[in-house]
């Protein structure tokens, strides 16, 4: 791949539509749990899980959204880790509410576990926790 210092925006091309990772049972294989910046300043801690998707052999896929019920309706959510103030995920968290749907006591025992995905509205994809 050419250094994109060097590219003359006015001559690039349309590149290829290339296919969507489709939404199947993936087992997630690690976890990691990073500090987010914006403009130099944290906003909070997030989820990261790394998933094995059958149509993908060559890496790990990261997922760090979920789709939960909350009331009537689905809602996706970024996997953010909060406590509350017994340092326990708040109950109605994205985090706790993924936790509870597969059966999880921590993100710990999420290791190991085969889960369905489903694509949020952009089309990519997020745990399936309903």
């Amino acid at each position: 791949m050419e250094n994109v210092e060097n590219v003359k925006y006015e001559e690039v091309g349309i590149g290829e539509d290339k296919p969507q990772i489709m939404p199947k049972k993936v087992k997630i294989e690690e976890y990691k749990i990073s500090s987010v910046e914006k403009d130099g300043k944290k906003i909070g801690d997030k989820l990261t899980l790394l998933v094995k998707h059958p149509s993908v052999t060559d890496r790990l896929i990261e997922v760090s959204q979920a789709k939960y019920q909350n009331g009537d309706k689905l809602k996706v959510s970024g996997l953010w880790i909060k406590l509350d103030s017994d340092l326990k995920l708040p109950y109605k968290s994205a985090v706790a509410n993924m936790l509870r749907s597969l059966s999880a006591t921590n993100i710990k025992d999420l290791v190991g576990k085969e889960v369905d995905t489903a694509a949020d509205e952009s089309g990519y994809l997020v745990i399936k926790a309903y």
